[in-house]
């Protein structure tokens, strides 16, 4: 098992996901249009119980599992690196936040329906998802608020919350 910003079979790293978010929000500002971006900080709920009560090869079954299971969600132009212990960043480009929602739904019921490692354990994730939108001015902003998102889904676990979700944003 590999260290923050290291790869548990992630095709990327956290470096590359900010310098592609910093391009699009710089290209944005260009056009004077806001972009289409949005990141799903995804973590594994209790991982540390998993390892206290399982082992730690059990726990990084889960890590590999969930690896894997977020890499056959990608779709074209998304990038996906692990970024802590027990958490991953996915960067998606080109979407609404209704879209980002839906795919979150679908990342947290595709956890729940599947066994992880050789005892089959069953494991939930949090998701914390964030918009992009005018006081965000860079990639590192951006993050902050996917941070911000998580921690209020890990206060339910299971469940995924959105960074400033009460305001009305325009996704044209």
């Amino acid at each position: 098992m590999e260290e923050a910003g290291g790869s548990v079979n992630c095709p990327h790293k956290i470096e590359d996901i900010l310098g592609i978010l910093n391009a699009e929000i710089s290209g944005s500002k260009e056009k004077r249009a806001l972009p289409a971006v949005m990141l799903l900080l995804i973590d594994i709920d209790n991982l540390e119980r998993v390892n206290r009560w399982y082992g730690r090869s059990a726990g990084d079954g889960v890590l590999e599992g969930l690896s894997q299971l977020l890499r056959d969600r990608l779709k074209d132009g998304d990038l996906l690196a692990r970024f802590g212990g027990d958490e991953f960043l996915m960067l998606l480009r080109g979407v609404t936040l209704k879209e980002a929602k839906e795919r979150s739904e679908e990342i947290l019921e595709a956890v729940k329906s599947r066994e992880f490692a050789s005892d089959n354990l069953r494991v939930s994730v949090s998701v914390g998802i964030a918009h992009y939108f005018s006081f965000a001015f860079s990639g590192d902003e951006l993050l902050g608020c996917a941070v911000e998102a998580l921690a209020l889904a890990q206060k339910e676990g299971g469940t995924y919350k959105v960074f400033m979700e009460e305001e009305e944003w325009d996704e044209k």
